[in-house]
Order: C-alpha cells, then sequence, then structure tokens
C-alpha cells in the first residue's frame, strides 16, 4: 500500500513535472488476464516505435515486443501468465538514439495476483489519497452512451472499469521511473544480442550478415570485442526468425542479450477489495470455461510481410525429376551448371559462373527454405521427392545486389514441400528468434443481446485515440451489474499528462 501512496503522491506532482505516464486499464490484474495500457513519454525528441519488456517480480524477462507511437502516444497489450505468482510485474520502456546505443526510458511497476484463494485475515489496507483532477476534460454519461470534452487534439486513453475493482485514487496511473532521454532516436526495430565462436566466445567483426527469410532481404551489422551487436530490422508484426552468417565462414551462433532487472522482494498489498476480485476472478473463469473460451480473446493475426520477387539466372521444377534418389543424381543428370565432385563419402559442389565462363572457386551459399547453409554433403542426400524448386544465381551483378558479402561463389536457392525435419548443426544454432511490433488488436467489446457468451467483465471498455476536441463513445452491453468509474487520461506528448474521472451506474435485470 506504501507503494500505491507513493504513485498517487508522484501523480500529483505530474502537473508541475513533465515526466513520462502509463495508463493501465485497471489499477491491478489477476493471472491469466490481459493488460491494456497507453504510454505517454517526456521530452521533445519521441522515437515513432519503443520496445517494451516484460519482467516477472524475480526480475526475469518475460517476453517484449515493440508498439508504434499513434497520436502523440504508445498502445499495447499482454496477458499475464496463467501461472504468474503474486508480486510486482515491470514494463521497462526503451528506444534505440540516433547513435546507435539503447535509451531506456523507464519502467513501471504493476501489481498482479495469483488467482488462488486467499485465506485467513485479510488485510485492509489504507486509504490513498485521489489523485489529481483536471476538469478542463468534461465526462458525461447519457442513457447507454459517454460523451468527452475537452481533449483539445490530445493523445487520449479511456477506461470503463467496475468501481469496485478500482478504489485506489491511482486507478491504473503510473510513472515511469529510472529513465533518461535522447536527443534524437531511430524508427527501427532494435535487438541487442552477442556474437560468439563454438565456443562461446564473443566475435569481433566488421561486418556481420543478418539473412531475413521472410522478405529474402540480407541486414547488416557489426559486433565489438565482446561480439555485442545490435541488429536492426524494418517494421514486422508477429515473430520471426532470421539467421546470421559469418564472412570467415567460422562455426558461429548468436544469442538475444536479455536484459534483468533486480529482484523485488516487496508484495503488493492484498486488501479486502483485492480478495473479493480474486474471488469473483476465478469464478468468472470457470464461467468462461464452460464456453470454451476466456474472458478476453485476443484475435492477434499480424500483417503477413512479402517475400521481395527475385529471378534466379537458371530455375528448376524439381518435382519433374522426383524419381532421383538424390539431388546428387539430379545436379549430375539435370543441373549440370552445380558441378559436384565425390571422394569417398563427401562432396565438393562448385557453380558455373556462365557470364565469366568459369566455376566459382568456393561452395555456393544454399538458401533451403531461406535457411543459409554451405554444407554439400546436406544438399547432396536431399529426396528430390520433397523439393519443389531449385534456383541457380550465378551473375556478379545480381549477386552483388541481392546477396552482397556472401555470394562470392554464387548461390542455390531450394524450397521444399514439407519442410526439413533436420540441418547442419554447424548452421542449426545461427538463428536468431526476433518479436515485432505488436499487431493492431481493438479491444473485444460484446454485445450481450446478440451473444450466447455472457458478457462479464470488470473492465467495460478501454479505448486509445487523439486528435480531436470531442469524443461520444457508445456503451457495451454487460451481464454485470454494478457502479463503473471511467478514467480518461490524455497527453499532450511531453510527458504532462490531464486525468479526470466520472461514475454511473448500470442495472441488469
Amino acid at each position: 500500500m506504501r507503494a500505491l501512496l507513493c504513485f498517487a503522491c508522484l501523480f500529483l506532482c505530474c502537473s508541475l513535472f513533465a515526466q513520462g505516464t502509463v495508463h493501465f486499464e485497471r489499477p491491478f490484474h489477476v493471472a491469466g488476464e490481459v493488460a491494456w495500457f497507453s504510454a505517454y513519454l517526456p521530452g521533445a525528441a519521441t522515437p515513432q516505435k519503443i520496445r517494451v519488456s516484460v519482467h516477472d517480480p524475480a526480475g526475469k524477462q518475460l517476453s517484449y515486443f515493440f508498439i508504434r507511437r499513434a497520436a502523440g502516444s504508445y498502445a499495447g497489450y499482454y496477458r499475464w501468465p496463467f501461472t504468474a505468482a503474486t508480486g510486482y510485474y515491470r514494463l521497462r520502456f526503451s528506444a534505440l538514439g540516433q547513435d546507435g546505443a539503447v535509451v531506456n526510458l523507464g519502467e513501471v511497476r504493476q501489481p498482479v495476483y495469483s488467482d488462488r484463494r486467499i485465506e485467513g485475515e485479510v488485510a485492509k489496507g489504507r486509504p490513498v489519497a485521489p489523485a489529481a483532477t483536471d476538469k478542463s476534460i468534461q465526462l458525461t454519461t447519457e442513457g447507454q452512451r459517454l460523451r468527452v470534452a475537452g481533449l483539445a487534439g490530445q493523445a487520449y486513453s479511456l477506461s470503463i472499469v467496475q468501481d469496485e475493482v478500482a478504489p485506489a485514487a491511482s486507478r491504473g496511473v503510473r510513472l515511469l521511473t529510472g529513465g533518461s532521454t535522447a536527443t534524437a532516436y531511430l524508427d527501427t526495430l532494435f535487438y541487442p544480442a552477442v556474437f560468439r565462436d563454438a565456443a562461446g566466445n564473443g566475435l569481433a567483426t566488421a561486418l556481420l550478415p543478418v539473412f531475413d527469410p521472410v522478405t529474402y532481404r540480407f541486414g547488416f551489422s557489426k559486433a565489438d570485442a565482446a561480439g555485442r551487436f545490435v541488429y536492426e530490422a524494418g517494421s514486422f508484426e508477429g515473430s520471426k526468425t532470421v539467421y546470421l552468417r559469418d564472412i570467415d565462414e567460422r562455426d558461429i551462433n548468436a544469442t538475444l542479450d536479455v536484459a534483468t532487472l533486480p529482484a523485488l522482494s516487496e508484495q503488493p498489498p492484498v486488501t479486502a477489495e483485492v480478495a473479493n476480485y480474486i474471488d469473483l476472478a476465478r469464478r468468472r473463469r470457470k464461467i468462461y470455461q464452460l464456453f470454451s473460451t476466456v474472458e478476453t480473446e485476443l484475435n492477434v493475426t499480424p500483417a503477413v510481410q512479402e517475400r521481395r520477387a527475385l529471378n534466379p539466372n537458371r530455375s528448376f521444377q524439381v518435382q519433374d525429376y522426383k524419381q532421383f534418389p538424390d539431388m546428387f543424381n539430379f545436379f549430375k543428370e539435370v543441373a549440370g551448371e552445380l558441378r559436384v565432385r565425390q571422394k569417398k563419402e563427401n562432396y565438393r559442389a562448385r557453380l558455373y559462373n556462365a557470364p565469366n565462363q568459369r566455376f566459382f572457386e568456393g561452395s555456393p551459399l544454399y538458401l533451403i527454405d531461406g535457411r543459409p547453409t554451405r554444407d554439400d554433403n546436406f544438399v547432396m542426400a536431399l529426396d528430390p521427392a520433397n523439393v519443389e524448386f531449385l534456383g541457380f544465381y550465378y551473375d556478379n551483378r545480381q549477386l552483388r545486389r541481392d546477396f552482397p558479402a556472401v555470394s562470392g561463389s554464387g548461390v542455390v536457392q531450394i524450397e521444399t514441400i514439407n519442410g526439413l525435419q533436420e540441418f547442419p548443426a554447424a548452421d542449426a544454432d545461427d538463428a536468431l528468434r526476433i518479436n515485432g511490433l505488436l499487431p493492431q488488436v481493438t479491444f473485444p467489446g460484446r454485445d450481450a443481446a446478440r451473444s450466447e457468451v455472457p458478457a462479464i467483465s470488470p473492465v467495460l471498455l478501454w479505448q486509445t485515440g487523439g486528435g480531436q476536441d470531442e469524443l461520444t463513445v457508445d456503451l457495451p452491453a454487460t451481464d454485470d451489474g454494478g457502479t463503473y468509474r471511467v478514467v480518461l487520461v490524455a497527453g499532450d506528448g511531453s510527458g504532462k499528462v490531464r486525468l479526470n474521472t466520472a461514475t454511473f451506474t448500470r442495472t441488469v435485470k
């Protein structure tokens, strides 16, 4: 409760000092619930994209993702693990400065409670001073509509939550702590990582190619003496895997540099309201289980990235030759541009450079379903019955344009039908799994009159936006009556925010 008092006191000062603010749709959560939030960052220079990492009470990173700036704020969401233990969980915000250094923009704590039944005497907690309100924002309810005036074009976030759930004055409004600012930011997705050799030692390199099999493009970075580097990617939603290559063809691997925060021993207070809410949350979950659903559905569909169109110098539909026992015989009998020599059980392949009328000196770079390797033995043993397409790239100008820095011996593109169960061990750990932007998701309000699933949720509405002075919101139907509180936060992009609240009552027959 002392922590909540501190939050409230800090918020009273926000009208005097420009400080980053985060608005959650409710003041605390129970395991398995979705947190909806909007961040308002301070400073004249604000990044277009920020990274959000989620940490448990021990400081371990649970997940991370990126969110966009829209109308002066950043809106996001995250489902807490169903197995989450009671504690303060943290969201840390960061961006990439113009100088390429990662800038910590600050972090917030959010109380999350396990849904286990609380036995024994429940702590009453201390009363919390009311948060500062700004009456220049007018909130009025008329029947089934909420009217908002005085937004002055600022970014806003709006939550409507049962008042019994949000008795604390903070009502989900938190101030960022421990952050810093930069004079300018790069508009990019960024991934601090470490580049190592097979023994686990950091490797320095002035040129580190990274292949994206989704777009079929190479990006580049460089690693310092300890092997640390920051990979930058273009905008994408969801997750994908990229692959590193070493220009010296060493056996390498890379891992994301995951930050661990100091552990927190402090526990959030268990007031009578919190204990009652946990009990109701458990009951709601049982009801939704009967309908084979969850309280908050997230219909997430990441936007699909298109692979760039490439024109190989020669291509084959390998299914026309699927009777060959292996790709070695296919190359020997059909695709002679790849000359393969066999010595005992090992193969050595060289791609013919037709414009120069000579063979390249080294093994080509094979891109098998977008995964790079130079392992001739692995490729020669592939079953043609599982290979759909094969393309040769050997024109020097095209190689420099489409496959820079790694194509000195040509490129062979192989697309399989059912994928590969195995991959060469030396190349299998050259991958980085990276998360991108959160897909755009609208808060799932439902009309109980048109749904067989009961509309029972402590949060009636969450909405973000900006750019207008007035706003009219239709209040969603609910099967859960009671007093609801409206919390409206608006910001001008400098970190200074305005807040106002109002209540209304819904009666369900």
